[in-house]
């Protein structure tokens, strides 16, 4: 294993650490158009909040849909933002988790946004209709072509700055688990921080043993410098310290 096979490896998680901490949220999406806030719209309780919709074409599927927060509709539509049912409800099958989402906001002046959610070669495209007279309407369209669903959401919310000011609803965990909201930066950095570290440590540790032929202490890389890290950390308190207790201190050296 060479520093240019770990080098790649440190790369690739860092490009899918950062895909995964932009990835957008399936409740709000804000542009210079204006926000769209779905949060009100969808359910907590981990039911959708659109439940079982024919569609005008096809009676042998219903369409379940749920904005924001993922629900569940047995037997298999655990934890999704969309579910497609046979008619007589023995079976259902996933169209797409909330972490899947991706906002459209349209290509020009007067064009109207879209949101899709995508499981597998699925895709589920929602079109927002804004609802200025505060109707409330939710329209399977059903598939067409294969692996392609659409529907229909008219809504309040659905208009720019329809709902931008609405209040967080609280949040039920469904029985699916998981979350309709982004990660947050707090967690995306210690997420990244501990993923470099493993990275160092395992790349180095690898590299030491397989290329240098070291074994024990010796695979720790940059050793001294751990080694000494604590007691560096010690002089830096006592220094600052002293420093804010007015009782002098020695000159500090840097590390």
């Amino acid at each position: 294993m060479t520093l240019r096979f770990w080098l790649t490896i440190i790369t690739i998680n860092c490009a899918l650490l950062t895909s995964s901490v932009i990835a957008d949220d399936p409740c709000r999406y804000e542009t210079t158009k204006g926000v769209i806030d779905l949060t009100s719209v969808g359910r907590t309780d981990g039911k959708p909040a659109y439940a079982d919709k024919t569609p005008p074409a096809s009676a042998d599927y219903k369409y379940s849909y749920n904005p924001c927060k993922p629900f569940t509709e047995l037997p298999n539509c655990i934890g999704v933002a969309a579910c497609q049912v046979s008619a007589d409800g023995k079976l259902s099958f996933s169209l797409g988790k909330q972490d899947s989402v991706k906002w459209n906001p349209g290509a020009g002046l007067g064009s109207i946004p879209s949101i899709t959610y995508t499981e597998g070669a699925k895709l589920v495209t929602v079109t927002l209709v804004c609802s200025n007279d505060g109707s409330e309407d939710f329209d399977a369209m059903g598939e067409s072509p294969i692996n392609n669903y659409k529907f229909r959401l008219s809504h309040k919310c659905a208009c720019w700055d329809g709902c931008a000011h609405t209040p967080p609803q609280p949040t039920t965990k469904s029985p699916g688990g998981g979350g309709g909201g982004g990660l947050g930066g707090g967690g995306a950095f210690v997420i990244i921080l501990l993923v470099l570290a493993i990275v160092y440590f395992a790349g180095f540790a690898s590299y030491y043993k397989f290329r240098q032929q070291k074994s024990g202490a010796e695979l720790i890389p940059h050793r001294t410098f751990w080694v000494a890290l604590p007691g560096y950390a010690k002089d830096g308190a006592v220094y600052v310290f002293r420093r804010v207790s007015g009782k002098g201190a020695e000159s500090y050296n840097s590390v």
